[in-house]
């Protein structure tokens, strides 16, 4: 144990403001704190024995007593507490065996946790154990998803593929892998979409894209064959994959032809999947029901959806990404400001603060240090918008942190991310890594004198710290208690130094206007409220999922 806490502590620190990354970590390590490793902290750092019990105590996040393996995390969340979270919970326990008061298995194999939101409301009820999610859970379903969990763990060949491929010739195959997708069985319909094309010696690109909105109509497959239209297939099953790529994609080959033929009649005699089974899952984007939902949509903060894979920063920049973060580094920081005044862009968060006022009450501030934050602590009841961009668009929220460092003379930056969201979390950070690779973020970003670094910090399990104050605090490693103000975070913020803190979308919103002009982004909206909105659709609506609008 003592080599263990030993490195934890030589990557984190060992001054105050580190107990939360700590306590992390050990509790990753070990799923619970372990009293010898908190006294070993205590010996070897600036942290007191009162400051580990007081941060412990306040994060729901943190437990000191041993846990199974594996977490098991029930939304209890509004859209899940009304479509029957609780009996989801109580059906779990029964599958545990666990009595009054215990939460964790006689095996120490699993612990179950109640959580306020996990983001993915047009699922509920919601399940996670560890980073797989499950959505539409009833009470029946808990044995077969901890089987199907225990599966999933010895064989961790089930992980997505992050990676974009080049384009064959003959076409694409995009799938996908948000949050919600996965929790409505996308990644099990990669899985056959890469065996079946494998078994079929097809040479297609398979192609991981952002949440496209249309969360009522997942796991979506969309079937580009070179040179032709392109096919979108709705509520798709792993069964259905192979008569979709059958439809689309013959093998090379006379034999391989002959051979996938035959294996196909063979399987429709034992499945139902005679050749029209593919129809039953095509939409068309002209359909009314379909043009109802995305047509009157205007992609701003969500541009490009469906079409990037999120993690290609080639791909990013083949559609403009970082040119709004170029044309911002050929004005003068003022310029900046003034641009995304002239905008009418209002904090997205809640607020609606006018962005470039508070831009310039930053800006003005003369320290030496100033502090950019990224305020993806979301919670409210049945949203689930951060997360979305987060996860889809990781480089467009970092872009946008980027132009609103530049333009208040921020020197450190940090996204606080929901610990709740462990896709967008590991995205936003293979991002920044990514960016960092590119010398997109770090020092003399693009020739200019922008030198910045960006950082994670993840959330302990506490909605209150979606407010910026006690935001403030849970990064100083305090508890999240919201602070009295004035004094404002433009003036004393993040350890008592000028701090801007907008929120994701807000961020997402910014690298469009640097990009197509602020005349542009204020031609849509209202006379007071310009640009356009991200809304997330839950509970009792027909087309859940999430859509972008002009507001008004």
């Amino acid at each position: 144990m003592n080599t263990i806490v030993n490195t934890i502590i030589a990557e984190k620190g060992r001054t105050k403001d580190a107990v939360i990354p700590i306590l992390q970590a050990l509790q990753k390590q070990y799923n619970y704190l372990p009293e010898e490793a908190l006294q070993q902290v205590c010996d070897q750092t600036d942290i007191t024995r009162a400051e580990i019990v007081g941060v412990a105590s306040f994060y729901a996040q943190f437990r000191f007593k041993p846990a199974g393996k594996h977490l098991i995390k029930v939304c209890v969340g509004t859209a899940c507490h009304v479509k029957g979270a609780q009996l989801v919970h109580d059906a779990l326990t029964r599958n545990l065996g666990l009595e009054d008061g215990q939460d964790t298995d006689a095996r120490r194999t699993f612990t179950l946790q109640k959580v306020s939101c996990l983001g993915c409301c047009t699922l509920a009820p919601v399940v996670q154990i560890d980073g797989v999610t499950y959505g539409h859970v009833t009470p029946a379903m808990t044995t077969d998803i901890l089987e199907d969990f225990k599966q999933q763990a010895a064989d961790q060949s089930s992980k997505p593929s992050l990676l974009l491929k080049k384009t064959p010739a003959l076409g694409e195959i995009r799938l996908g892998l948000g949050s919600c997708c996965v929790a409505s069985g996308s990644d099990d319909v990669r899985q056959a979409v890469e065996s079946t094309l494998k078994k079929n010696k097809l040479h297609v690109t398979v192609k991981q894209v952002g949440c496209v909105g249309m969360c009522h109509q997942v796991p979506l497959v969309e079937v580009i064959p070179a040179g032709q239209p392109s096919r979108l297939y709705a509520k798709v099953s792993p069964e259905a994959v192979g008569a979709i790529i059958a439809g689309h994609f013959k093998p090379e080959g006379l034999f391989n032809r002959l051979k996938t033929n035959l294996g196909g009649f063979l399987d429709s005699l034992q499945q139902d999947t005679a050749p029209n089974l593919a129809e039953k899952y095509t939409i068309d984007i002209r359909e009314k029901h379909v043009n109802a939902f995305l047509g009157h949509q205007k992609p701003i903060a969500t541009e490009h959806r469906g079409l990037i894979s999120p993690l290609s920063l080639e791909e990013y920049r083949q559609y403009g990404g970082f040119e709004g973060l170029r044309n911002a580094l050929a004005l003068n920081p003022a310029e900046v400001i003034e641009a995304v005044r002239q905008s009418g862009l209002k904090g997205r968060g809640g607020a609606g603060f006018p962005t470039g006022q508070k831009w310039a009450l930053v800006a003005a501030e003369t320290s030496a240090i100033k502090y950019i934050l990224c305020n993806g602590d979301e919670g409210d009841p049945g949203a689930f918008m951060d997360r979305m961009l987060l996860e889809s668009y990781p480089f467009r929220v970092l872009e946008g942190m980027l132009i609103a460092a530049y333009a208040v003379k921020a020197t450190h930056g940090y996204l606080y991310i929901r610990a709740e969201y462990p896709l967008a979390v590991s995205r936003i950070n293979e991002a920044i890594a990514l960016c960092r690779q590119a010398g997109l973020i770090g020092d003399n970003i693009l020739g200019s004198n922008l030198s910045i670094d960006l950082k994670v910090k993840e959330g302990a399990g506490a909605f209150v710290c979606g407010e910026e104050s006690a935001m403030i605090a849970s990064i100083e490693g305090k508890r999240g208690y919201p602070s009295q103000r004035p004094p404002y975070p433009a003036q004393k913020g993040l350890w008592g130094k000028p701090t801007l803190i907008n929120n994701t979308e807000t961020l997402a919103q910014v690298p469009y206007i640097l990009r197509h002009g602020a005349k542009v982004f204020a031609s849509m909206g209202t006379a007071d409220s310009k640009g356009t909105k991200v809304f997330a659709l839950a509970g009792k609506v027909n087309r859940g999922g999430l859509i972008e609008v002009p507001i008004g």
